[in-house]
């Protein structure tokens, strides 16, 4: 596999976007750690591999297939596509399908249709001890992450997190120093008073996030749903803490009403890629890492998440992709060893080389993050591992109604229509009645 796949890669598992600016060199062979060699599997086999993302072949086989074909050429890589007409359990209930490696980030995992929904997961315990897979070398975030779900059913072999981008020329335009690694939220909301301000007939506003990404991945672990009442509990301090000291006081000036009031028809409600990529009026942005491509032509940098005041460099939760070794496989020490390609210290190394987040603990990897990117000038490297992750927090299939429920409360908070208690208790009962219709 080339730089330039490693990239795609690396783009795809931590959030859909593509890196660029990597050449076309080669990695070395796979390192002892990994225990993965082309003697590993002796036998002809063949593999079926299902990514939930929704790639396509091409891509699945530029990302993954070569690369493994190279390394373990006794293994037969075979696709499975997603089909958007026909689920994936409908596919393996039929008998037409099956899947030796399921591949899904965490915060999809959960989620209806994915691996444990439809029963594909089991526990890799033993499959780790037979392979001697040394589990100290992973971040324990990426491992704790999947545990809290109920067991070791994946492997990560990426990761990502949650960073605070900002636009300079707007920062240059007010006069307002730039921000920096390690600031609170009350030091953040700060700032964004002093970005939002209308000039030349133009509203700026100071800082705006991707909500559901940020509730998905929030530094204070709130469980979106609880997984064993399968109910939301949304009217606590600690949720309110969340959205009024992160959400709502960087937002709270009065340009915000404006804002919210013109973007009211719109599927986000509040301040967006677009408003900050492309029409260039939002100061600060809170997005999941990745290589920014929208934002190319954009004066642009980037600094480590805001944290809360009692929990200093204390990040967002980790958001890593997994390799998961299916219940129904029949084939899965040969999977294992798969697995095992991508978690080794010299894969984790060019990936890393080529803007993606290891998974390993191992600081001589973290140093080399990014350099054969274009975004190698940035800030990337210190504002991805300044803070520390989050614990984790149990994920479910009906996270998703919570992202949107809050979210749809945020424009009327905005504009002075409600207020926190209120939105709060909307949201929870907006969440808990779908959640019981469901069930039902």
């Amino acid at each position: 596999m080339n730089k330039q796949s490693l990239a795609l890669l690396s783009s795809l598992l931590i959030c859909g976007t593509v890196f660029s600016g990597c050449s076309s060199s080669k990695p070395e062979a796979v390192s002892k750690d990994s225990g993965a060699s082309a003697s590993a599997i002796t036998k002809p086999v063949e593999l079926s591999f299902y990514h939930n993302a929704g790639i396509t072949e091409e891509q699945f086989q530029e990302q993954f297939g070569k690369y493994i074909q190279e390394k373990l050429p006794n293994v037969t890589v075979k696709f499975v596509p997603k089909d958007k007409s026909v689920s994936l359990a409908e596919m393996i209930t039929s008998g037409t399908t099956k899947v030796d490696i399921f591949i899904d980030s965490i915060g999809q995992i959960g989620l209806k249709g994915s691996l444990i929904d439809i029963g594909l997961n089991q526990d890799l315990s033993d499959l780790v001890k037979k392979h001697n897979v040394d589990l100290n070398r992973f971040e324990p975030s990426t491992l704790d992450a999947i545990k809290v779900m109920g067991g070791l059913y994946g492997l990560p072999i990426s990761n990502s997190a949650y960073v605070l981008m900002y636009n300079k020329d707007v920062f240059d335009k007010f006069g307002v120093a730039y921000p920096k690694d390690g600031m609170t939220w009350d030091e953040i909301s700060e700032i964004s008073r002093k970005l939002t301000r209308s000039d030349g007939g133009t509203q700026y506003v100071g800082y705006t996030t991707s909500i559901n990404h940020y509730l998905r991945l929030n530094p204070l672990s709130l469980a979106n749903v609880d997984a064993k009442t399968k109910t939301a509990s949304l009217s606590t301090d600690a949720w309110k803490k969340l959205i009024q000291e992160s959400i709502l006081n960087p937002m709270s000036a009065d340009g915000y009403k404006q804002v919210a009031n013109e973007l009211s028809k719109q599927w986000y409600k509040i301040p967006y890629i677009d408003e900050f990529s492309k029409n260039r009026t939002v100061g600060m942005f809170t997005f999941m890492y990745a290589d920014y491509a929208w934002a190319k032509e954009m004066n642009w940098d980037v600094v480590s998440l805001p944290v809360f005041k009692d929990k200093p460099k204390q990040g967002s939760q980790a958001y890593p992709t997994y390799m998961f070794v299916t219940s129904t496989s029949e084939h899965k020490d040969e999977a294992m060893e798969v697995a095992k390609l991508f978690i080794s210290d010299e894969y984790q190394t060019q990936f890393s080389k080529t803007g993606g987040i290891t998974v390993l603990k191992n600081d001589a990897i973290k140093q080399v993050f990014g350099q054969e990117t274009q975004m190698k000038d940035k800030n990337i490297k210190n504002a991805v591992f300044y803070n520390t992750a989050a614990p984790a927090a149990p994920k479910t299939r009906f996270d998703t109604y919570v992202e949107d429920a809050v979210k749809a409360q945020i424009s009327s908070l905005l504009k002075g229509e409600t207020d926190l208690n209120t939105a709060l208790r909307t949201a929870e009962e907006t969440v808990n009645k779908k959640i019981e219709s469901e069930n039902k």
